[in-house]
């Protein structure tokens, strides 16, 4: 499964590439323009992708940081059970 994700990926990178290409050779706005233009999306897009990612990082150390609160005090349980006995 891992492997045609993947492979979905790639292609649609490779898609998006070669639509770019084909975008900026049939443009009717001069290249300057163009260019100035795809930066400012590209940019646009990669704040976006780094905001996601920050959030999904930041949710995955929440969640470990409550499991592991959780497995101590579960520990701590039963090293006080250990103790009353």
């Amino acid at each position: 499964m891992a492997k045609s994700g993947s492979k979905m990926m790639l292609a649609a990178v490779a898609g998006l590439a070669a639509g770019i290409g084909v975008g900026m050779l049939i443009a009717p706005a001069k290249g300057s323009k163009t260019r100035k233009r795809l930066k400012k999306r590209i940019m646009g897009i990669a704040d976006m992708m780094q905001d996601d990612l920050s959030e999904k990082v930041n949710a995955f150390k929440s969640a470990f940081a409550s499991n592991e609160k959780e497995e101590l005090s579960a520990l701590e349980h039963l090293e006080d059970d250990k103790e009353e006995k």
